[in-house]
């Protein structure tokens, strides 16, 4: 995995990550997270390659069993010389490193179900600042595809095919082809 080199963080000093339980939440959890998308934009300015993995129900996030089992493998052997970031509801695109360096921040709870029109024209409008003009692969699922796909059009590589059984079938086969 390829991680950029930026200085510490600054997180604002009485931040709780939300926890969103109905829509009307949802576009404030996203303005909650405005302080790491202005840091996405300075470091996604020097990012040319990118690889896309969605985020978990199960927090951390690098260690959900989902993760582990099969975006962490996909983006082993997909995403060399990328950077690898998250998309999530609320914070847009997590960096993977920024999950191991302050982990505590990522730990919001907002069901992609409880995404709004309203929210959900913020998350596109946001993934497109980020993304437009960048080398983009990935390993999302449906959900996190379509918002991609929105907000900078079918011009990226998405490893996910199929359902959750196949995906984790597709692993069992890398892993074995690159063994030999």
């Amino acid at each position: 995995m390829t991680f950029t080199n930026v200085k510490r963080l600054y997180i604002p000093r009485r931040f709780r990550p939300p926890v969103v339980t109905k829509k009307s939440q949802g576009e404030a959890a996203f303005h909650a997270y405005d302080w790491y998308f202005d840091k996405m934009k300075i470091i996604l300015a020097d990012t040319e390659k990118i690889f896309l993995t969605p985020c978990a129900a199960t927090k951390p996030i690098h260690n959900s069993p989902l993760h582990r089992s099969i975006y962490q493998k996909f983006a082993e052997k997909y995403g060399n010389e990328r950077e690898i970031f998250v998309v999530s509801e609320p914070v847009v695109l997590i960096r993977y490193q920024d999950l191991y360096e302050i982990e505590r921040v990522f730990c919001y709870d907002f069901p992609p179900k409880l995404l709004d029109e309203k929210a959900r024209r913020l998350f596109v409008e946001r993934l497109r600042v980020l993304l437009t003009g960048k080398n983009i692969t990935g390993c999302l699922p449906r959900h996190h595809a379509l918002l991609v796909n929105d907000a900078v059009g079918k011009k990226w590589k998405n490893y996910w095919n199929g359902d959750l059984y196949s995906m984790m079938r597709r692993v069992h086969l890398l892993s074995r082809t690159s063994a030999y």
